[in-house]
């Protein structure tokens, strides 16, 4: 793709995993790029990564649920490295229980027989959909401005199938695919485009427990055509892509990476 200098990312989420594999991916591709994190340690070690790639770099413990936090860290960023062009909405976690108790033969493993509260509903959404809401109403206006800018929403691929026990997870990650779909349209005149990421099965933090378990590991790639998960630089360079110039014709849409999954 070549080196794609004068460029600002921001990616939250960004001290391990797909975060920090974006964030290195954004600054192999000469981007600078502000890392964004509710733990200041872990986003400190993967900017000094990212400074190794001959840019620059920001590291900031921001809780994207605070509009507080947001906002000083637009005012940060932009103090520091200057004005945004890329966007990568990354934070996220989850919550495996039932709606509501299920009674049965059909109640969740041990557990997670305890339903959902409506306060972690509330938590879930709103490090998903909430934090991506926020980080798009900070730098979405000067993008707009500019006439010029890239977002990239890592949803999941359960937006194309169903999963027992995240409803509240796949609920968040439906809702960030249809901000897409809106935005693109509302943005795209000014010359800001708006992609998602269907993101199958990539280890990280989050999914570790899911790889640990080899009864679980072997069932969740029986589902997967090409018989194996993705690895972390096959997704950061689909973002990459949607965040470069080369994307630029590409907006609204939700891109799989699952191997074929959802096929």
């Amino acid at each position: 793709m070549g080196r794609e200098r004068n460029r600002v990312a921001v990616v939250t989420g960004g001290g391990r995993g797909l975060g920090r594999a974006i964030a290195l991916r954004l600054a192999a591709d000469g981007a600078d790029v502000a890392v964004l994190a509710r733990s200041l340690d872990e986003v400190e070690a993967v900017a000094d990564e990212v400074r190794s790639c001959g840019v620059r770099a920001l590291a900031l413990r921001t809780d994207v649920t605070s509009t507080q936090d947001v906002q000083e860290a637009r005012e940060e960023i932009e103090g520091r490295l200057g004005a945004v062009g890329v966007i990568v909405n990354n934070a996220g976690t989850v919550l495996y229980k039932p709606f509501v108790p299920l009674p049965g033969k059909q109640a969740p493993p041990p557990g997670w027989e305890q339903p959902i509260t409506d306060q972690e509903w509330d938590d879930i959404l709103g490090v998903h959909l909430g934090g991506a809401i926020r980080l798009l109403r900070a730098f979405g206006p000067g993008m707009l401005e500019r006439r010029h800018g890239r977002v990239v929403n890592i949803a999941s691929n359960v937006v194309r199938r169903t999963v027992p026990y995240t409803i509240a997870y796949d609920t968040a990650k439906g809702g960030l695919v249809q901000l897409t779909r809106s935005l693109a349209r509302e943005w795209g005149r000014y010359g800001v485009t708006v992609n998602a990421v269907a993101a199958g099965h990539f280890e990280t933090a989050m999914s570790k427990p899911q790889f640990e378990d080899q009864e679980t590991l072997k069932a969740m790639l029986r589902r997967v055509p090409v018989g194996r998960a993705g690895a972390l630089e096959e997704l950061a360079a689909l973002v990459a892509f949607l965040a470069g110039d080369a994307g630029g014709f590409i907006t609204g849409e939700t891109v799989g990476i699952d191997g074929g999954e959802t096929l």
